[in-house]
């Protein structure tokens, strides 16, 4: 094999991962490259080759008919990487898996039991990391998603689903201050409502309520901060059943009932290592008991 040969397979892997991120910047900062080597590397790639194959826009790029038939002939090198890496593992004392989380996917209930898991499987480390935005573990370099939102990187597969059933809760000191909602007209026009800062996590439903809402005192992206403002008394929010802690009340009283699908999701090249392949099954036992 020849010193040429070795950098058009570079350059390969370097295009496959700006297909996956349909970015040059991302592609780069996936990487850890400057997008001028980027550029240098596939522009030597499409000079050797011939063909041209990607094209650059200012809504990001994506690859040419040529350039997604070459990207065809590159998975086997890539589930090679991966058997590799997999052999690996084996004699890794402590592997750790790397699993994103978005704000508005409460890190709390899914921990319970994780005491279990650790007794049972001591040599794994877990490393979560909370995002504000939508997830992408490609992009981000990690293992496993647990999302409110569908994955959308390519080569991503949903492992579990789990719709959680979400009422209105407020504080017992709360309710003593102000009162009992009389009715859902009064719930939602006299009371200090605490929600979510993107109400597209909420169902349509329960956007539809929310915008009638005249006194919103409240809002954040994160699960943890909604659930603290509410337990601090800052007025009423809708959450997950499950979310709720000890001492909250659920107002039962009125029909407002709404639904959250949380995501678990991998990478196909990841999601069979053994290590995070025991991980997904714990978290999938935890999607079944909420």
């Amino acid at each position: 094999m020849k010193r040429k040969d070795l950098q058009n397979i570079e350059s390969l892997l370097m295009l496959s991962t700006l297909d996956e991120c349909q970015s040059k910047r991302k592609a780069a900062e996936t990487l850890g490259a400057s997008v001028d080597t980027l550029n240098k590397y596939i522009n030597n790639l499409e000079a050797e080759l011939g063909l041209k194959l990607v094209i650059s826009s200012e809504q990001g790029c994506r690859l040419t008919s040529k350039g997604i038939k070459i990207l065809n002939h590159i998975s086997p090198l890539k589930d090679i990487l991966m058997n590799v890496y997999n052999e690996s593992e084996r004699y890794t004392q402590h592997p750790t898996v790397q699993i994103g989380m978005d704000a508005a996917s409460s890190p709390d209930f899914m921990l319970y039991g994780i005491d279990s898991f650790f007794n049972k499987h001591p040599d794994i480390r877990i490393s979560t990391t909370i995002f504000p935005d939508q997830l992408q573990i490609l992009y981000n370099g990690l293992d496993i998603g647990i999302s409110c939102f569908p994955p959308q990187e390519k080569e991503t597969i949903i492992l579990a689903t789990k719709k959680l059933i979400c009422k209105p809760f407020a504080s017992r000191l709360y309710l003593e201050q102000h009162g009992y909602p009389k009715s859902f007209d009064d719930l939602i026009q006299n009371h200090r409502i605490v929600c979510k800062t993107d109400q597209t996590y909420y169902d349509t439903k329960c956007r539809h309520i929310l915008q009638d809402c005249s006194n919103i005192c409240y809002i954040s992206n994160s699960n943890v901060a909604i659930i603290n403002a509410v337990r601090h008394n800052a007025g009423i929010c809708m959450m997950p059943v499950c979310c709720a802690e000890d001492g909250l009340i659920c107002l039962t009283d009125f029909e407002w009932n709404s639904n959250l699908t949380v995501y678990l999701f991998s990478h196909k090249q990841v999601k069979d290592l053994p290590c995070v392949r025991t991980v997904i099954d714990y978290f999938k036992e935890r999607f079944n008991q909420l």
